[in-house]
């Protein structure tokens, strides 16, 4: 909507630099109602501001490489946020510094939001994100790491140019160019000072759509980039294949999830009509010490990286695990299905209302599971250890759509009381 990028606009030309202009890209946008207002506002603020009404192919990373050619020619270093971003005035004149050394080709600040307390919905999808900056990018920020992100980000233009500029072969842009960075062999810094605040996804649908891209681009990177990680490969060091390798496996741990539900709801029917018990070990012992050990190390963490009360933690908690059907869907379409279209996240009070129900998978997994978890229980006369053992791991696999239905109620609550 113009009001939030008008918002992002005067807060920069606030900025406490003198020497920077500010691209402002439209792109793919034919309706004047978007474009008049923008185009208006970048003329009353001034020659710093430069408005491009852009029509390209290639989504975000295709505007991005099109507004190339109206950067200054003395221009050094490329500073990219998103049009939700109400900036800091010290952000540039407290970070630019860094990029004395010449090493150094990413500088990166951390997403925040400003619309957290709005609801609950936008409290529990506030204290995900938190785990990630937090936590995951301070401790990859100590072995040249870090993942590159499309807003509050730095790049040297040199550099930039080096490596090839914005790729349009996958939808994370962004996180893209910084492992080629890294390849190249530059050095990328991190700070966990907050430099701006954007605008939270107004909807699950919106919050799970943005996860899925994100999720299905790391598998694109995966494809595109294995051949660095081999053993062999010397573009990049022990510890940044560590981190990266460790990320993915993220994303594949928790599709893995879905797919070992799946596999023991269909697996109930033959403990129940068949009588043939389980081996015990294999099935059930790893998910079982794997979702305690999970939860002790979120909780401790976001306690004390995060500084985060037990309230907010679970919320966080939630938010997390309610998404894991759409890690598993986005790693799915991400080995199966190249090239699938950028979707926008929906922000700023500007979602369309949708008539299907964005759960609707989440509660039927969740309903199997929690029902092949009562069935094996009654149905348990002889009272096998091992049956039990499954059924409390067919339980606990019921939590993360649990959660997603939490977050749905969470949803529908904050609804009403607007």
């Amino acid at each position: 909507m113009p009001h939030v990028l008008k918002e992002t606009l005067e807060a920069l030309s606030k900025l406490n630099y003198t020497n920077y202009e500010v691209l402002v890209i439209i792109n793919n946008t034919p309706e004047d109602f978007y474009k008049a207002p923008i185009k208006a506002l970048c003329e009353e603020l001034g020659d710093k501001f430069i408005y491009l009404d852009i029509e390209c192919t290639g989504f975000k990373a295709g505007a991005l490489n099109k507004a190339l050619d109206f950067i200054n020619p003395d221009a050094d270093i490329l500073a990219v946020i998103d049009a939700d971003y109400v900036i800091s005035p010290n952000w540039l004149v407290e970070l630019v510094p860094i990029f004395d050394d010449p090493k150094v080709a990413l500088v990166q600040a951390p997403q925040d939001h400003r619309d957290g307390k709005e609801s609950l919905l936008k409290t529990a999808m506030n204290a995900e994100y938190a785990g990630f900056f937090d936590i995951g990018m301070v401790e990859r920020n100590e072995e040249n790491a870090i993942v590159a992100h499309g807003t509050m980000l730095m790049v040297r233009l040199s550099a930039f140019n080096e490596v090839g500029k914005w790729n349009t072969d996958t939808i994370v842009e962004d996180s893209e160019l910084g492992l080629r960075l890294f390849e190249a062999g530059y050095i990328g810094h991190y700070t966990n000072r907050r430099y701006g605040y954007g605008l939270l996804p107004d909807t699950i649908e919106a919050f799970k759509n943005q996860r899925h891209r994100w999720a299905y681009g790391a598998i694109q990177i995966l494809k595109k980039h294995w051949p660095h990680f081999k053993p062999s490969s010397k573009t990049l060091t022990r510890a940044q294949k560590h981190h990266f390798i460790t990320g993915w496996f993220f994303w594949l741990s928790d599709a893995l999830g879905t797919v070992t539900s799946v596999l023991n709801i269909i697996w109930v029917p033959v403990i129940i009509f068949v009588g043939v018990t389980i081996p015990t070990i294999a099935l059930t012992v790893p998910i079982l010490t794997a979702f305690l050990v999970n939860v002790i190390h979120s909780f401790v963490l976001y306690r004390t990286r995060v500084k985060a009360d037990f309230y907010h933690s679970l919320l966080g908690a939630i938010a997390a695990m309610s998404l894991q059907l759409t890690i598993f869907k986005a790693v799915y379409d991400g080995f199966v299905k190249d090239r699938l279209p950028f979707v926008r996240t929906e922000k700023g009070g500007n979602s369309k209302k949708s008539l299907e129900n964005p759960i609707k998978n989440e509660i039927i997994l969740a309903t199997l599971l929690i029902g092949s978890f009562i069935a094996l229980t009654m149905t348990n006369h002889q009272r096998i250890t091992e049956v039990y053992i499954f059924s409390l791991t067919l339980l606990v696999q019921s939590i993360p759509y649990i959660s997603a239905i939490v977050l749905r109620l969470i949803e529908k609550s904050s609804q009403k009381n607007v």
